[in-house]
């Protein structure tokens, strides 16, 4: 048996398979998927998906028989190219100035796994020696600034159908701990001038 061929299609778009068989006819065909039967053995060589769903992607099997009993097999793997939408999570985070920030990228559902790419306040985020984006998209910022805060999204883009996907906004705060500290010194304080006699 032939290893099975490997097809990408775009969800939504029509899919026929052909099973081509030679031999003496009449030949009949039946279609497997994924080890399930789809259609009895009949005169008809083609399968039609009129609407590839993303739930139709596996394996594909096509056996073919003659009248004197001879079977032939033709194998077909079909993967189904497709983008959701991102999952909702954390919208804000808040971080004090000089601490490190990791942003995770929202999950999103696509097959091939998409390219993301990074943006804060519409502008795209460029890795640098402070910034830099992991393996599994977390964006990564040491010791940040006051200048880090903002809104914060992820964009994914499905190499094989170009289509693309943008996360709801992510708000990152930079407190300033000197700011925090000035708060604590006037609370710490204020008891202390209050009592002070004159």
């Amino acid at each position: 048996m032939e290893p099975p061929q490997t097809q990408v299609h775009l969800e939504g778009n029509r899919l026929v398979l052909t099973c081509m068989a030679e031999g003496s006819w009449p030949l009949e065909f039946k279609w497997i998927y994924n080890g399930t039967e789809l259609t009895r053995f009949s005169l008809e060589y083609r399968y039609l998906m009129p609407s590839l769903d993303r739930s139709h992607a596996g394996h594909y099997r096509c056996i073919v028989r003659n009248r004197v009993g001879a079977i032939m097999q033709c194998n077909t793997e079909v993967q189904v190219a497709y983008i959701g939408g991102f999952v909702e999570m954390e919208r804000s985070q808040t971080v004090s100035q000089g601490e490190g920030a990791l942003i995770h990228s929202p999950r999103i559902h696509s097959f091939p796994r998409p390219q993301i790419t990074w943006f804060r306040d519409g502008r795209k985020i460029p890795s640098s020696s402070r910034i830099a984006i992991t393996l599994d998209n977390t964006l990564v910022i040491l010791s940040t600034v006051a200048p880090d805060a903002g809104r914060y999204y992820a964009q994914a883009v499905n190499d094989k159908n170009g289509e693309n996907k943008t996360s709801q906004p992510i708000m990152l705060t930079v407190e300033s701990e000197y700011t925090y500290r000035s708060m604590c010194d006037i609370k710490r304080f204020s008891p202390t001038q209050q009592n002070t006699p004159h």
